[in-house]
């Protein structure tokens, strides 16, 4: 699939990475070795070398240990904090992730609903994690945030009415 992506990245510009979702499962779940992994990083950049591998880490995953021999094949680290609890805790994370992939660009995904309770974040969680999110950027630790998602936002209404007047904002 890396492969078909770099493909069409030449007829779409705006085709411009590819996100590798749960890559550390991947990685366990496989057996992938850097070497295996290397495989498709390169195949993304095999017709266009400027796409991006975007790979999505949760913060409960980063032991550096874990990811010694992949980092060369992640350009950007999309910053996962999974259960919402933990959300006090974004800047940690984030410092971590930086002693982990150096420069490497972070984004850092933000959630309107909790997986793991089957709920909408709460409010008053959501509001320090996107306070944290403003305070980091500020700081330039992190470049970027991304959301999930679209389909969401009928079910947690009231944290995607937030999110979007804080962005408004700010």
């Amino acid at each position: 699939e890396a492969r078909n992506v770099s493909e069409l990245s030449l007829r779409y510009d705006n085709v411009t990475g590819a996100i590798h979702d749960d890559m550390k499962g991947l990685i366990t779940r496989e057996n992938y070795e850097p070497s295996d992994y290397s495989e498709i990083y390169d195949a993304l950049k095999e017709k266009n070398p400027e796409l991006k591998l975007w790979t999505v880490v949760y913060t409960h995953e980063l032991d550096p240990a874990s990811w010694e021999g992949y980092t060369p094949f992640m350009d950007v680290v999309n910053l996962w904090v999974w259960d919402s609890k933990n959300l006090p805790n974004l800047g940690d994370g984030i410092t971590k992730c930086i002693e982990i992939f150096g420069d490497k660009p972070i984004i850092v995904g933000c959630y309107l609903r909790d997986y793991p309770t089957r709920s909408p974040v709460p409010m008053e969680l959501l509001k320090t994690q996107w306070e944290q999110v403003l305070e980091e950027l500020e700081k330039k630790r992190i470049a970027g945030y991304s959301i999930l998602g679209t389909v969401l936002i009928d079910g947690q209404q009231e944290q995607a009415k937030w999110v979007r007047d804080f962005i408004a904002r700010n």
